[in-house]
């Protein structure tokens, strides 16, 4: 004889709500846990483009200062004629840190779209079962 894994199902209206009721809440803790891990995805997801907005207005402000110093220097006079109309390129406008930035902000997905995907199936099965 082998052991049935699964209590034996009491009959009736009021075992079938208690199951019902069971099987709720375990679908209702599955997708709050699914949406608390992706909040704590989306906080470090701020907190990098935080960071990166911060070093793209500091590579800004760094190119500006570069850019107000040449002309300072260039206008001068005291530089040689033949060195006077050389053009400089200031770190800033080669963009590094914006490019990453927006390259990042158009890969990354979009917020919650694991809880978004499971709700999707949850509506089918019901509209199926229906």
């Amino acid at each position: 004889m082998t052991a049935d894994p699964q209590p034996p199902r009491s009959e009736g209206l009021e075992g079938s709500l208690r199951r019902l009721g069971h099987s709720i809440a375990q679908v209702l803790q599955t997708r709050l846990e699914i949406l608390s891990t992706e909040v704590a995805e989306e906080r470090v997801n701020l907190t990098r483009l935080a960071l990166g907005a911060l070093l793209v207005l500091f590579c800004l402000q760094a190119g500006l200062l570069l850019g107000v110093l040449f002309i300072v220097l260039s206008v001068g006079g005291a530089a040689p004629r033949r060195d006077r109309h050389r053009r400089a390129r200031p770190a800033a406008r080669r963009g590094g840190p914006r490019l990453w930035l927006r390259a990042w902000l158009k890969r990354r997905p979009p917020m919650f779209a694991t809880t978004m995907t499971e709700l999707r199936k949850d509506r089918e099965r019901i509209r199926g079962s229906s």
